[in-house]
């Protein structure tokens, strides 16, 4: 049976604090604009312009919100498709969802990693769609979508085979300072059904367009090594304490 460890999901509270705080600057324009009619604010034209300019400012940071809004909750709906994926994996993994590492300078949190018999894995959940198209040595790949009405948007994201090579390194230095000297792999999971890749990748630059293609990737992976339960629980426990997780604040 599968061990799966959840950890706190920083974004969850974020996504929930900018929906509220869209309510809020949303129905605020409403409520100035009935104010100023009501009382009639135009009249004074000093007061009529701070009220303007109100309703102006509420109107922006309502589109700076709603943009935050967009980014944050599509990336944990991204990490739920992972997290439901993962579940129907068979076997006696030890699996952290949502992990926080850091080695000296290096900080960053893994959406997932996995430990098997056959090894670890990284697993990083991007839910972003539209044309995908970029390099493995590129500092940023392309995001171009293309709606109905013939509009073409086209904005840039961080390199992940970049940041999942950051993230595996962090990883490999925790558990080799604790005398773990164990191969890590890392895949890049595209959750959308709407994204398309036109990637140049290397070899061993895993990625995974749904999520049956994940789950065959996790289910046939094998490094060629073969880890005993007690060094899988010995990698769970010095990843425990690297990350300053505690059984208080887990789920399993």
């Amino acid at each position: 049976m599968n061990k799966i460890i959840r950890g706190r999901n920083a974004n969850t509270g974020k996504v929930k604090a900018l929906f509220v705080a869209q309510v809020i600057m949303g129905v605020m324009p409403v409520l100035l604009l009935i104010l100023f009619v009501w009382k009639k604010l135009y009249q004074t034209p000093i007061v009529g312009t701070v009220f303007i300019v109100l309703i102006f400012l509420c109107n922006t940071v309502y589109i700076v919100l709603a943009r935050n809004y967009a980014v944050l909750s599509s990336g944990v709906k991204g990490e739920k498709r992972l997290f439901r994926t993962v579940k129907k994996l068979h076997g006696t993994n030890i699996v952290f969802h949502n992990l926080p590492v850091r080695y000296k300078r290096g900080r960053s949190e893994l959406d997932m990693l996995i430990v098997n018999h056959s090894g670890v894995i990284i697993v990083e959940v991007k839910n972003h769609s539209g044309t995908i198209s970029g390099s493995w040595g590129d500092d940023k790949w392309t995001q171009r979508k293309h709606y109905r009405d013939g509009k073409v948007t086209e904005t840039f994201m961080d390199n992940p085979i970049k940041q999942m090579r950051r993230q595996r390194d962090i990883v490999k230095s925790i558990l080799g300072a604790a005398g773990e000297n164990v191969w890590i792999d890392s895949v890049l999971y595209f959750s959308s059904p709407n994204a398309r890749l036109k990637l140049s990748l290397r070899e061993n630059d895993y990625v995974c367009s749904d999520s049956a293609e994940l789950l065959a990737f996790l289910r046939s992976y094998d490094n060629g090594e073969t880890l005993s339960k007690s060094r899988m629980e010995h990698i769970e426990q010095i990843m425990r304490e690297a990350a300053g997780l505690d059984h208080t604040i887990l789920k399993k």
